[in-house]
């Protein structure tokens, strides 16, 4: 009798036990969603020469350079990179590209085929550098020359003949044509065409517990682009938003010339009602038909098979809650529990309701997965600042700002 008014005792505390309210901003419910606007973000841009010449594919053994189609030369010549190009920049923004370079010619002289003609040399690419922006840029003072590594010779008999004093009156007059076609396809790979081209190989999304990541097709430009003792630094000044969502569409991006600021990136979360389903399978280790989850005006319907016991089915309405700028909460609307015993319901529900009242989760989360794959970028000082929590009869969004200082480091 003692354990039987004890047990009684224990029932009633349970069931007249309070459940607070998780306070906060309630999410708004929305027929349908509407696509965050991009906003404008500055990125510290750097480049190791090392990995500009990998991107160049300027490795040795690579043809920079061969006559064929090329009419105004008048006999086969190819220039193969010998070795890793150097680059040296000198004060007030001057420039010296050497490439050293295995040379291969059949020249006619008076008429004359002189047979195969082999030779080393270094070809040193002279430029001054200006660069404001996209469609602000100019290399001034370019200025093409070389010097012999090992002097040109031809073979007569198996033996070796020197012709670089044939050879250079050649090299003399085409000087001139070489540095002009040398600016024309400077000026051609910096054109934003050229420049979309390369943006547009960046990998731009990748998957997630949570759906597909990605950046929405962004405005880009370059300023204060400057070569030093290392590599190329800059500020990349680009126009884009963050999504996450089961289904994204694939944009182009573009070099565009933009004013510089120095915005929050915006981000936006779709989650459907399908998706937050299979992640709390699988994190509750529930069977497929044990959980359902449905959308309306009144809020996240969801239907519990199994949770105290198997015949037992909880049937609760809960709302999301913006509790500060970067945590989100869950408020319990209402709760029933069927298939237990009476002296049971009380006790399971509450346990239920304080569990959803505790459930948090922080923007900290989602930087840690940000930083996992970022494109190479990095965030310091990075914080996530929730605006905006909805909900759809077809899914979750939660909106908001990235801010912090970002970097592309190559």
């Amino acid at each position: 009798m003692r354990y039987f008014i004890s047990l009684l005792v224990l029932v009633i505390v349970t069931a007249c036990s309070r459940d607070f309210p998780v306070q906060g901003t309630l999410g708004s419910y929305q027929t349908e969603i509407k696509p965050i606007k991009s906003q404008t973000l500055s990125i510290d841009f750097s480049m190791h020469y090392d990995s500009l010449f990998s991107y160049l594919q300027f490795r040795p053994g690579k043809v920079l350079f061969n006559s064929k189609n090329q009419s105004d030369v008048g006999f086969p010549l190819e220039l193969m990179l010998l070795q890793k190009p150097r680059m040296q920049v000198f004060s007030g923004g001057k420039v010296s590209l050497q490439l050293p370079l295995k040379i291969e010619a059949r020249p006619n002289v008076a008429g004359i085929n002189t047979g195969l003609l082999q030779a080393k040399s270094n070809l040193n690419v002279d430029f001054q550098w200006n660069w404001q922006d996209i469609n602000h840029h100019q290399v001034d003072q370019l200025h093409v020359n070389y010097q012999w590594i090992s002097k040109p010779e031809i073979r007569l008999l198996g033996f070796p003949v020197q012709v670089h004093g044939v050879v250079d009156p050649l090299l003399q007059r085409q000087l001139p044509n070489m540095q002009e076609r040398v600016l024309t396809q400077l000026n051609q790979a910096l054109s934003p065409n050229s420049l979309a081209n390369l943006v547009n190989q960046v990998r731009m999304n990748y998957s997630s517990p949570l759906g597909s990541i990605a950046l929405r097709a962004a405005d880009v430009d370059l300023h204060a682009l400057q070569f030093k003792a290392e590599g190329l630094t800059g500020k990349l000044v680009v126009r884009t938003a963050l999504s996450v969502g089961d289904t994204l569409n694939v944009q182009t991006n573009r070099w565009l010339e933009m004013k510089y600021q120095n915005q929050a990136l915006p981000f936006q979360v779709l989650i459907s009602y399908e998706k937050l389903k299979s992640i709390l399978l699988r994190e509750l280790r529930l069977n497929e038909d044990q959980l359902s989850i449905q959308g309306d005006s009144l809020g996240l319907h969801v239907a519990l098979k199994g949770y105290a016991k198997v015949q037992s089915v909880a049937n609760f309405t809960i709302l999301p809650v913006q509790m500060n700028a970067n945590t989100i909460g869950v408020h319990v609307k209402d709760l029933s529990i069927s298939g237990l015993p009476f002296f049971m319901r009380a006790h399971v529900k509450h346990k239920m309701i304080k569990s959803l009242n505790t459930y948090r989760w922080s923007g900290k989360d989602a930087l840690s997965l940000l930083k996992q794959n970022s494109w190479g970028l990095t965030l310091s000082n990075g914080n996530v600042q929730i605006q905006q929590i909805s909900y759809t009869p077809v899914g979750l969004s939660v909106s908001g700002e990235i801010q912090g200082n970002w970097e592309l480091r190559k």
